[in-house]
């Protein structure tokens, strides 16, 4: 049996932008929808509804860069302690007890 080779492309993660693709584009629709109520609401007054959301947008799009570049998986970490975190609730030492969770109605 022969050995199939790997490839790395295959492992890689899609980034846009430089940065995880859901968190760019998650922010990107968040940005554009705060771009569009500006727009309505204020008008053309100052190119705010340029401005505000796109500085957002690069702000955040350079924070997930910087994440990316340093760990790539680093955005299912954040997920997976904010899904699991009432779970394993931080304790003070190593004998309290676990907190009731009811995750299911009897």
């Amino acid at each position: 049996m022969e050995k199939a080779p790997v490839r790395l492309s295959l492992l890689r993660r899609i980034a846009w932008f430089g940065g995880d693709r859901r968190l760019v584009g998650g922010v990107g629709i968040i940005c554009a929808a705060l771009g569009w109520t500006m727009f309505v609401g204020f008008g053309l007054s100052f190119g705010l509804f340029i401005l505000v959301p796109g500085g957002i947008f690069l702000g955040v799009v350079w924070v997930a860069r910087k994440m990316y570049a340093a760990d790539p998986w680093m955005i299912d970490v954040g997920l997976r302690h904010l899904k699991y975190g009432k779970y394993y609730a931080p304790k003070s030492h190593l004998g309290k007890e676990h907190p009731n969770i009811r995750d299911f109605k009897n």
